[in-house]
């Protein structure tokens, strides 16, 4: 907000550059796995002068690996930028927030080694018919995020867009300007609920990952907080961008619930941030274009909320775009 944060284009100074070449048995591999391009918390090392609370594997050899221990806009050019925003809800972070993980969802010339066994997998492997016979009608976030959502696709898809909601629910939370709306999602009776849609589709995509649309049918396709329940994401977002027309936009938006059974094993060992990494990695190798990441968050909780007692801040927004 005006007078919260330094001037237009502020240089901000993040640290040096910390590197240190580490032994492999320093590192806690009885905690986790060692994975190229992954940030772990230094607690994780069996050493008492490390000199940040984390750090990133840049290397790894037989012996040791390289330890990057910068913050992870060491060495990017950025800027803070100062102006009036459009949200109507009090903001209660710091500006120190925006710079905390911010870096964390880049990625590397190298790729990052994100997957490993049993990524896929999760707590309740039974269908997911079963999970989702019933409808909950509930919502995954808060009222603002809800609205800061709903902005955010305003902002980045095209008007009148024809748009796929892969996951839907109850609420879509599109904005006015697209022109219609798919829903493929799990239960008919939450579908049916939804106002925002023009065809409701039943279709479980961790049984059948193929979308059931032809070549070039949307201008957009949208996930909304449903990511970090697909067993086949590969080909889940390969199917996206099959169906879009040529400059069509694939959105993937997250916060930080999610229901346990069924989220995937590799969204619990990533930080939030880096979930980010690994959605924008899978979009980009599927050849999308302009792969983009953006955050919200310290955004006051309203009132009303049902966890408004325990958490003073909005539930994060997380999203991730590319274009075919």
């Amino acid at each position: 907000m005006p007078g919260d944060t330094p001037p237009v284009d502020a240089q901000v100074d993040v640290g040096p550059k910390l590197e240190q070449e580490v032994p492999n048995e320093v590192f806690r591999s009885d905690i986790a796995p060692l994975k190229m391009g992954r940030f772990y918390p230094s607690m994780l090392l069996h050493a008492d002068d490390v000199p940040a609370p984390m750090f990133r594997v840049m290397k790894v050899s037989g012996e040791s690996f390289v330890a990057n221990f910068s913050h992870p806009l060491q060495g990017r050019i950025f800027s803070i930028d100062s102006g009036k925003s459009d949200v109507s809800t009090q903001p209660v972070g710091q500006v120190a927030q925006l710079l905390e993980w911010s870096g964390m969802e880049t990625q590397m010339l190298t790729p990052t080694e994100f997957e490993g066994a049993n990524a896929f997998s999760r707590e309740d492997e039974a269908p997911d018919a079963a999970f989702y016979e019933q409808p909950r009608k509930v919502t995954h976030f808060d009222a603002v995020c809800a609205r800061r959502i709903q902005a955010l696709y305003r902002t980045v898809l095209p008007e009148k867009a024809r748009v796929l909601d892969l996951m839907a629910g109850w609420r879509s939370h599109l904005p006015d300007t697209i022109g219609s709306a798919v829903g493929l999602g799990m239960n008919a009776e939450e579908l049916a609920d939804n106002p925002q849609l023009s065809e409701r589709i039943v279709h479980d995509l961790n049984d059948n990952p193929t979308l059931p649309f032809a070549d070039a049918s949307f201008d957009a396709v949208v996930c909304t907080v449903s990511f970090e329940y697909l067993t086949q994401p590969h080909k889940i977002v390969a199917e996206a961008r099959r169906v879009l027309k040529p400059g069509g936009m694939f959105v993937v938006i997250v916060s930080n619930r999610y229901f346990p059974p069924k989220v995937i094993k590799l969204w619990t060992e990533l930080h939030p941030m880096e979930r980010m990494a690994w959605v924008g990695t899978l979009i980009k190798q599927a050849g999308f274009k302009k792969v983009e990441t953006y955050v919200e968050r310290g955004l006051k909780r309203p009132k009303d909320d049902r966890y408004a007692d325990r958490l003073e801040e909005s539930d994060p927004l997380f999203a991730t775009w590319g274009v075919a």
